[in-house]
């Protein structure tokens, strides 16, 4: 299984290696990637590739170009790649986005512009067309239903080499024994009350993921009303927002947690008005959480959000958001009631145990197909 990294604090990164785990159970499995964090234990492996972590923007493609040196004298039944990276020979690629639909989500919203000028896009860009060419691959893996039309709009993919698996999320991580003393601990770390609704925005990327409309809807909410906003990405923007709409006090980044999953246990409502996302699996890790989840009705959320059940969708504007959260800020109570049903539908969406066994039956169907085709023995 291929990826620049695998680690247990990302998105990718950490579903990929959720899975690798699991799927070592069963098959004899080693990661190709520069940098893995636990390293692995056996039987799962670990094959180093040496390749650039910086500037960002080259690693796309200077980690397809080490790993498929790297791999030149190897042999592997099936080569699995995650997505960011283009081998010269692969069997599997698990689609966690498809970056063509990203750039016309920006055409459309007329932001265009602002992706030119990031070099990182472009090389993502180029990798994932190279990924996607005819006779690169056997079977693409996508993490949801509206990944692998996508994957056919913009690059032709066969629908019958489409494969959906959707992520899955550890529920009991984010249910741990002592979440009530972690609630109190969190919460006093960054200066809230048990009577403050913590308002809870998790991602790496701000403006993409709506941070925008969450801060336009505080002063339009009663001053209890606070917003935690986790994730590593420049705060600076959304500070001065903040500032300008009078509600810097209610306002904390808390920026790169390692320990995000203890992050969830501080909020009350999770809110994601997210412009694009393939899946979106921290909807159903805060769902996981027992947290109210109002969001666009993009990736998962398409599926996992029943208005007035467990959520809301909501548009990208602080009056949308505003009034999903009206009702939830004024009743405690209602937010419990949504919150115990967000977390058993978060627990029944999906498993590990389903994505490892279906994503060995993908396993199979390429190894059969290539012992047909005398590839192999």
């Amino acid at each position: 299984m291929s990826s620049f990294r695998f680690n247990h604090e990302g998105g990718i990164e950490r579903v990929s290696y959720e899975l690798a785990d699991r799927l070592a159970e069963h098959v004899d499995l080693t990661l190709v990637a520069t940098d893995v964090q636990p390293e692995p234990s056996p039987p799962l492996r670990w094959h180093r590739v040496d390749a650039l972590s910086s500037p960002s923007f080259v690693v796309p493609v200077t980690y397809s170009a080490a790993a498929t040196r790297s791999l030149r004298d190897e042999r592997f039944d099936v080569l699995h790649n995650q997505g960011g990276c283009a081998l010269r020979e692969q069997d599997v690629i698990t689609a966690h986005s498809c970056h063509k639909a990203w750039w016309d989500m920006k055409l459309r919203s007329g932001e265009v512009v602002r992706a030119l000028a990031n070099p990182f896009h472009h090389a993502v860009l180029a990798v994932e067309t190279r990924n996607y060419r005819p006779g690169r691959y056997r079977r693409a893996i996508a993490v949801s239903p509206s990944v692998g039309r996508e994957l056919t709009r913009f690059y032709g993919v066969d629908p019958e080499r489409v494969r959906v698996i959707p992520n899955a999320v550890d529920v009991s991580r984010f249910q741990p024994a002592d979440a009530a003393e972690l609630r109190a601990q969190v919460r006093r770390r960054h200066g809230f009350t048990d009577d403050d609704v913590v308002l809870l925005f998790v991602g790496k990327e701000f403006r993409r993921k709506g941070l925008v409309a969450v801060v336009d809807a505080l002063p339009r909410l009663p001053s209890t009303v606070r917003l935690l906003v986790v994730g590593g990405d420049d705060p600076r923007p959304f500070q001065a927002q903040a500032r300008a709409a009078g509600v810097a006090d209610r306002v904390v980044f808390a920026g790169h947690s390692p320990a995000v999953h203890e992050e969830f246990q501080a909020g009350d409502v999770f809110v994601f008005p997210t412009m694009y996302e393939a899946f979106g699996l921290v909807l159903l890790e805060a769902a996981a959480a027992g947290m109210p989840v109002l969001s666009t009705a993009l990736g998962v959320a398409e599926e996992l959000v029943e208005e007035g059940r467990n959520g809301s969708i909501i548009e990208r504007d602080g009056a949308s958001v505003a009034a999903a959260l009206a009702p939830l800020v004024a009743d405690r109570d209602l937010r419990r009631r949504m919150g115990e049903r967000a977390r058993r539908d978060a627990g029944a969406y999906t498993s590990w145990d389903a994505v490892t066994r279906r994503t060995l039956d993908v396993y199979e169907e390429v190894v059969e197909e290539k012992r047909r085709e005398g590839v192999l023995s």
